[in-house]
């Protein structure tokens, strides 16, 4: 996986890529594998810029949470649960496309492909939702105020899978608060892409 990069990828950001590839080609709380697989295809080619028609609400929420993040609003939102599609589901997509976005722009910054998306497990979906999951000052049910790196703390298979793709690619949580912190990019230089990055995303953090 990577062997095509124009650099050499960091081991660390290697595991961390293909461990996020492995989990979003297995099953989630919610649901099964091949629909995980299905949302990031659907956001692949939404970044591809391909003119797609929407089969399914599913197809719809990985589509914008790729390319129109601007246009999910709370009567998106309430529009999705029209359709049958309950919070912790589109919680569940919005975490696989953030988590796809971050392993295919690593692997462009890099200079090179798209990694596979793999095969899908077969498993059926765990159910594995935290009991205190609530909504509280956000539109998705959180354990906790909202907070970027515990957005997706209703499902914790979720939240460990993207902190464990975060912390190689950003810095280690133990780490947030200490501006000493580095890598071959300094803190500041580190936060200067970030935020540059969000500011482009429309990232409400």
């Amino acid at each position: 996986m990577l062997d095509d990069a124009a650099l050499a990828p960091d081991p660390d950001r290697r595991a961390a890529v293909e461990r996020a590839l492995t989990q979003i080609a297995g099953p989630g709380a919610v649901l099964v594998a091949s629909d995980r697989l299905l949302a990031a295809d659907v956001a692949r080619r939404s970044w591809a810029g391909e003119g797609l028609s929407f089969a399914s609400p599913l197809e719809r929420v990985a589509s914008a949470v790729a390319t129109d993040t601007e246009g999910i609003d709370q009567e998106f939102i309430a529009d999705l649960e029209v359709q049958g599609m309950n919070r912790l589901t589109y919680l569940e997509i919005a975490g696989i496309v953030a988590r796809l976005s971050t392993v295919d722009w690593y692997a462009r910054g890099i200079g090179a492909a798209p990694p596979p998306l793999g095969t899908p497990s077969d498993e059926p979906p765990t159910a594995n939702v935290a009991a205190d999951a609530a909504i509280t000052d956000s539109w998705v049910p959180m354990t906790s105020e909202a907070s970027a790196p515990r957005t997706l703390d209703a499902l914790p298979d979720e939240g460990e899978a993207l902190r464990s793709l975060l912390e190689p690619t950003y810095i280690p949580m133990a780490k947030i608060g200490d501006w000493s912190a580095g890598d071959s990019l300094t803190r500041p230089q580190i936060e200067l892409v970030a935020s540059r990055t969000s500011y482009l995303n429309e990232c409400f953090y």
